[in-house]
């Protein structure tokens, strides 16, 4: 079988503004706390994330779309005034509301993954880029296209939000938070469980360092493996799930990133 040139690379999700896409009707009085300290303020909170594949979560009447790869939750912010300080996750996971997700695509046809055909899709909470649009196109359609790819990119990815995106490179690279078999799975979840879980990140064993507090998410807790359904809780769909991960994080590390930050 011919090896794709892309590899498992489909596209990369970007969501500038992470606070107010997944709570925008946080309480008033909710305060970010960060090592036992009040936040400020924070300037940026947000997400990239490249999806292997997806599946798709009914629970009590609402539907759930369940994406594994691999991204990074970033933010920036202050403790005390012109005092500006920064702190990030890495995730394998992502979970969101049908519905929100196809309200920020402007579809209401069923839910299809991006086809390679499909080379931007934007909206004002929600961005995501097809890694086709930045392969070496042969004609003039095609690199009128790419150089269209190339800059809403940079406009809307790479000045923004550079930092992170070089830092999921690195991760990638090394294969340090990716790549270890086996690797815990943490998934970001925007909602869950009709708001039960609301802007949390679920991990799948206790990890002391990564369950700190940090500004823009409400909670970090071990309980993936109670709360998501019942193949979740089976080792050999998670060392499946753990492998297509590794696979992902290599084609980003030696095609996608490569391609983005040239």
């Amino acid at each position: 079988m011919k090896k794709q040139p892309l590899g498992m690379l489909r596209s990369l999700i970007v969501i500038p503004d992470w606070i107010s896409f997944a709570d925008p009707d946080k309480p008033s009085d909710l305060k970010w706390i960060y090592k036992d300290k009040t936040v400020n303020s924070i300037e940026t909170s947000s997400v990239i994330f490249i999806p292997v594949d997806f599946s798709r979560l009914i629970l009590y009447r609402y539907s759930y779309l369940l994406f594994h790869g691999i991204g990074i939750f970033y933010t920036k912010f202050s403790l005390k005034e012109k005092i500006i300080s920064t702190d990030f996750r890495y995730l394998t996971g992502f979970v969101i509301p049908e519905k929100k997700w196809l309200d920020n695509h402007f579809n209401t046809e069923p839910f299809v993954f991006p086809s390679f055909n499909t080379f931007m899709i934007a909206s004002e909470n929600l961005l995501e880029f097809s890694f086709s649009a930045l392969h070496i196109q042969n004609n003039y359609t095609g690199q009128s296209r790419q150089a269209f790819a190339r800059g809403r990119m940079l406009t809307q990815l790479i000045l923004p939000l550079k930092e992170p995106l070089v830092m999921l490179r690195k991760a990638a690279e090394k294969y340090e938070e990716f790549y270890y078999v086996p690797s815990p799975m943490r998934v970001l979840m925007c909602e869950f469980f009709n708001e039960i879980f609301l802007n949390e990140i679920a991990i799948e064993s206790k990890n002391t360092t990564y369950e700190e507090n940090i500004p823009g998410i409400r909670r970090i807790k071990p309980n993936l493996m109670k709360i998501f359904p019942k193949p979740w809780r089976n080792e050999d769909f998670l060392n499946g799930l753990r492998h297509e991960v590794s696979q992902i994080a290599e084609d980003f590390a030696l095609i996608g990133a490569p391609m983005i930050l040239k």
